[in-house]
């Protein structure tokens, strides 16, 4: 009876501190952690973007990004998201136009909660994105600054992809790590959806460490460090020449309030420029209702 009564309340005590500290839409740029929020509630956020991308001649550009991304968790084992972009070129004459937009899902495939100095609890989600066609298409996305030629591609693709994965998550009292990879099956002009010719395709892996600094009723605090590996099948991949490195703080305020800033840097040497950028800067509020 005492061991039962044990394990219930270090599963409470467990399950309201991961609760409390996931809080919110994912601290992270591209990755994705393995935890379901318990609550079923919405969580909305808006959320500003810059993008440096090369021109031709090697310079700078910048693309910026505004989007609105929702998350709803149903019950403890799936979550439910959105993400509708906007994307405009800041030095082109150029008024802007939408990208595609993302549905996302997870699914809890596994949970395990122990005991080992810490209180910890792992677990392993199954991830599946789709890419609506709703962006302008790269064909029709080339813009002009100056005499040069720059594109929203891959930023917005204007047909559909799809995203496949897993992503596993070990979550204490003081810090939480993540692992994720997953396959992105892209569409084009010449390849419908789910034909599954992977030459543009790419496999992506990451990891995420989250450092929890504080966390009460009305105020959590958090830094976190990230790594995403784009690696493309072929040259014709998506997306090239990608290893991101880097991080930043999410807090929660005024109990239902959420901030997050984060920067990127690419690592990699710009071999492929109109399917790679440069880094971003990224900042977002949001609300759970």
């Amino acid at each position: 009876m005492y061991r039962v009564l044990k394990t219930s309340l270090l599963t409470f005590l467990l399950f309201s501190i991961v609760s409390l500290k996931t809080f919110g839409l994912s601290s992270f740029f591209l990755n994705e952690n393995g935890i379901i929020s318990e609550r079923e509630r919405i969580n909305l956020l808006l959320e500003y973007q810059t993008i440096q991308r090369y021109l031709p001649s090697m310079r700078e550009y910048t693309t910026t990004k505004i989007s609105l991304k929702g998350i709803y968790p149903p019950n403890s084992n799936v979550e439910l998201g959105f993400e509708i972009p906007y994307f405009k070129i800041n030095e082109a004459n150029d008024s802007g136009t939408l990208g595609d937009i993302r549905l996302s899902s997870k699914f809890s495939v596994f949970k395990e909660l122990f005991e080992f100095i810490d209180m910890f609890i792992f677990q392993t989600t199954f991830n599946l994105k789709i890419n609506l066609a709703t962006g302008i298409k790269k064909e029709d996305g080339y813009r002009n600054i100056g005499l040069q030629k720059v594109l929203y591609y891959p930023l917005s693709s204007g047909y559909s992809d799809l995203e496949i994965g897993f992503s596993s998550s070990l979550v204490g009292t003081m810090f939480a790590i993540s692992v994720c990879s997953s396959f992105i099956s892209v569409s084009s002009k010449i390849e419908p959806p789910l034909a599954f010719n992977t030459e543009n395709d790419n496999i992506m892996i990451g990891t995420t460490l989250e450092l929890f600094l504080h966390y009460s009723k009305d105020f959590n605090l958090k830094i976190f460090g990230e790594t995403t590996y784009f690696i493309p099948v072929s040259e014709k991949s998506k997306y090239q020449d990608i290893l991101l490195i880097g991080g930043g703080l999410w807090s929660r305020f005024f109990k239902n309030g959420i901030i997050k800033i984060g920067y990127y840097k690419n690592l990699l040497e710009p071999k492929y420029l109109e399917n790679t950028f440069n880094n971003t800067v990224i900042i977002s509020i949001g609300v759970r209702i």
